[in-house]
């Protein structure tokens, strides 16, 4: 059967479908891999051509998503008793950042909101008495782009219960609806920082 004839009898959803997978053979046109050609055309029993359902979700582009990072003295967090900074008998405990992630996603104005997942361990001192702490984290969110804006800042504190010469404890914490600045180079940083804290 001529092309001609094909597209008249099956109208217009089989010329694009043939023309997608004529535009895609062994190249890459404007998103649309061969795979997706593939999946917009297949033969069926009697060997004609027939059009499936395009899932809109194969042709969305993936929300761009500005990298993640810990600041460069925001790994780990000691603090001690008052008065005994620096003496190892007067640390209550230690924290420190293991593992992050991010994914992005639309907002409903079309901005880029960002998922941020945290965690790592918390480790008692010699001078911990048992109980809660709250774990201080810090998420900025800045445009490279704008080196005289100030960042957007979220104080987070992280409950964690750890007894008095217990192991270690892990904690982890996902923070949903960082907004990303639009029309710049965005940079996102974590870190555990609190005034009066001491972070190596």
């Amino acid at each position: 059967m001529q092309h001609a004839d094909w597209i008249r009898r099956t109208g217009p959803l089989a010329s694009l479908a043939l023309g997608l997978a004529v535009a895609a053979c062994g190249t890459d046109i404007a998103g649309v891999s061969n795979d997706v050609a593939k999946t917009v055309i297949s033969g069926n029993a009697a060997g004609k051509s027939v059009v499936e359902d395009i899932n809109p979700e194969t042709f969305r582009q993936e929300v761009p998503c500005p990298p993640l990072g810990v600041e460069p003295d925001g790994y780990l967090l000691m603090t001690y008793d008052r008065g005994k900074q620096d003496d190892p008998q007067g640390l209550r405990y230690q924290a420190n950042i293991e593992k992050w992630a991010r994914k992005c996603q639309r907002g409903a104005d079309g901005g880029v909101l960002m998922t941020v997942g945290v965690s790592g361990r918390v480790t008692p001192g010699p001078a911990w008495p048992g109980g809660e702490i709250l774990l201080p984290l810090r998420i900025s969110v800045s445009d490279t782009d704008a080196a005289k804006a100030k960042p957007q800042v979220r104080q987070l504190s992280i409950p964690v219960t750890l007894g008095a010469g217990a192991p270690a404890e892990q904690w982890a914490l996902v923070e949903e609806n960082v907004s990303i600045p639009q029309g710049g180079s965005a940079k996102v940083q974590i870190a555990l920082d609190e005034k009066g804290k001491r972070r190596q």
